[in-house]
């Protein structure tokens, strides 16, 4: 079991649980406006199809959910998991994007490269600097179990 840090939590921190909030509430939406409009996506949008977008709507709200309470209630190893499923989101995105996406739609790619690269790097920062490294580390050791 894992247990919450009584140290104050660094603003950056906190705009990175902002961020990971936002994300996880958008692909919850994604998943419900899919399954409410299934039988519109099927019409306008037979491939990848309905049950792509609930699918991958539903992994990722459950990927940032697990994000979100990792930050939320400072497990230890809350900077893997951060850096994890960011860098698997952007990998998904970029399949995403280049597999399903019409070329059309592509034309936005210098900001989407740009985007991606500061959030990345955004979470890499936030995740090396000596203040969010030692909230992490930091639990209660008076809370932890003894060894037998």
């Amino acid at each position: 079991i894992q247990l919450m840090n009584k140290e104050k939590r660094p603003f950056l921190v906190t705009l990175l649980c902002l961020g990971v909030l936002i994300l996880m509430i958008f692909n919850g939406v994604r998943l419900g406006s899919a399954i409410a409009q299934w039988d519109l996506l099927l019409d306008l949008m037979p491939r990848p199809g309905p049950l792509y977008i609930v699918a991958t709507g539903l992994i990722w709200t459950l990927g940032w959910l697990t994000v979100y309470l990792s930050l939320y209630l400072v497990w230890q190893q809350s900077r893997l998991i951060v850096l994890a499923v960011s860098i698997l989101y952007a990998i998904y995105y970029w399949f995403d994007r280049l597999v399903f996406q019409a070329l059309v739609e592509r034309s936005n790619i210098v900001f989407a490269l740009v985007a991606i690269f500061l959030c990345l790097t955004f979470v890499g920062i936030v995740l090396a600097l000596p203040k969010s490294r030692k909230y992490f580390e930091k639990v209660d050791e008076r809370e932890l179990p003894q060894k037998l």
